[in-house]
């Protein structure tokens, strides 16, 4: 049994007790598709239209996620839910939320992004990415797959599924950015491995919307048919949360072989 896989597994099953424990209904307006097993026991996720709540409690309780919008189209789709004591609101993107405030969204997701696989942009390199990001790259970050939603420590924890591998994405825009910037001195340089997650926008108890985005993942253990849509979870758990999930597993689990 692959460790790692066996590791991940525990910690997506305590955090959608967790979910399930604290986290009321949640329901959808717009456009919406739930992603969940194609049949009992199966690794295969299909989609369904259009988003009842059954299903979207089941995909939010770890058998797969809630997809909000498609492709940035607008109006923005909306997930709206309590978890615990506070209200939250979950949303798809449209243009306008990468292009504020001076393309603000658009240039941290470029930076973040690129920071992960270890590179620093340059102003002429950070424009260029930033502008073919807002060409078309944007439609594909902006309708996020919601997997789980609960509290933590923090404040609310929003988790994503993705691909858990996404350098195409990245070289793809390295490949058009260096075709695009005269010469060779600023080109930039393709990636062996990434990983990068779409964007939600999350508001609590009504607050101002933050932008929820990650670039590490672990695996799901479930895909769609082509084996790599929603294959990644964003973001990864941390060693240490790793462990303590797995202490609270066996917690939860010995707690209730005492109880029967």
């Amino acid at each position: 049994m692959n460790l790692l896989s066996s590791k991940t597994r525990i910690a997506l099953a305590v955090l959608a007790m967790t979910a399930s424990a604290s986290a009321n209904a949640f329901t959808a307006s717009g456009t919406c598709q739930t992603w969940l097993p194609s049949a009992p026991g199966s690794s295969v996720l299909v989609s369904k239209t259009p988003c009842s709540d059954a299903d979207i409690t089941a995909a939010l309780s770890g058998a797969g996620n809630v997809e909000l919008g498609k492709f940035g189209v607008g109006p923005a789709t909306t997930l709206t839910g309590t978890v615990g004591s506070s209200s939250v609101v979950l949303s798809s993107l449209i243009f306008t939320d990468w292009t504020a405030n001076t393309n603000a969204l658009a240039k941290s997701y470029i930076t973040g992004a690129f920071a992960s696989v270890g590179q620093t942009l340059n102003t002429t390199q950070e424009d260029a990415l930033v502008g073919l990001l807002l060409v078309d790259g944007w439609k594909l970050l902006s309708d996020p797959n919601v997997s789980s939603v609960h509290s933590s420590a923090a404040g609310i924890r929003v988790s994503l599924d993705g691909l858990y591998d996404a350098t195409d994405f990245l070289n793809g825009l390295i490949g058009v950015a260096n075709a695009a910037i005269p010469g060779t001195t600023d080109d930039l340089s393709p990636v062996s491995f990434a990983q990068a997650s779409e964007v939600v926008k999350l508001s609590v108890d009504g607050g101002p919307g933050q932008y929820v985005y990650y670039f590490t993942a672990s695996r799901t253990g479930y895909a769609t048919a082509d084996g790599r849509s929603y294959s990644g979870v964003y973001p990864a758990p941390e060693p240490e949360s790793l462990a303590l999930l797995g202490i609270g597993l066996v917690g939860l689990l010995l707690g209730r072989r005492r109880r029967v």
